[in-house]
């Protein structure tokens, strides 16, 4: 009797697709698993998102999921830090332009605006959700969160600096604390935008934000 037909016999369908995966090279892109998987946890968050919405987002088998990521748990630690280096590169880019920085604030919220009226189908912004869906029983979850947090604060911060620095802002301004506060204001202008979906509300409420600074 060869192994293959020991396996056929006593082995389940995912625990064969481990078994015969062990032997050779991995034939898939682990970034672009990621990516699918961080589009299935984001549109319907980790509790809604089932093993079998991860095997259709990734196009992947789940014992080949599992052999390569561990457990669900550990994909979504993976897809979570995705979109928090995804969500960074973001910003960045809007805080590297030209112009000044209320300029480049109204520009972060309108297109925070964009994204929140035309992906109605996801579930937000996966970076609020995530922490309050599972920080409290994750402890991953709650470490990597805060330190997206703190990356976004301390760029927010240098902004700001900036704009002290030019003079846009009184010299006597604290970058970390306006930071801090356009963040609060920020946030909770993203969760509103999943509630209220209409242009006009967005852009009163980012002209009354920008009037905050």
């Amino acid at each position: 009797m060869t192994v293959h037909s020991i396996i056929d016999k006593l082995c389940n369908p995912q625990l064969k697709e481990l078994i015969t995966m062990a032997g050779r090279p991995r034939e898939f892109d682990d970034q672009q698993v990621i990516d699918a998987a961080m589009d299935a946890f984001w549109r319907d968050g980790y509790e809604a998102t089932s093993a079998q919405a991860l095997v259709e987002s990734t196009g992947l088998g789940r014992g080949s999921l599992y052999a390569a990521f561990g457990n669900k748990e550990k994909l979504y630690h993976e897809a979570l830090r995705r979109y928090h280096q995804n969500s960074i590169d973001f910003h960045q880019e809007i805080f590297a332009r030209s112009g000044s920085v209320a300029e480049r604030l109204r520009l972060l919220l309108q297109k925070g605006t964009e994204i929140d009226l035309s992906n109605v189908e996801r579930n937000g912004c996966m970076a609020i959700f995530s922490p309050l869906e599972r920080s409290a029983k994750d402890a991953t979850v709650d470490r990597l969160s805060r330190h997206y947090i703190k990356q976004l604060e301390q760029m927010f911060a240098l902004l700001f600096a900036q704009g002290i620095t030019s003079g846009e802002f009184p010299a006597d301004r604290d970058a970390s604390v306006m930071a801090k506060s356009f963040m609060c204001g920020y946030f909770g202008f993203r969760v509103f935008g999943r509630i209220v979906h209409e242009a006009d509300y967005q852009q009163q409420a980012i002209d009354a934000l920008l009037r905050t600074i």
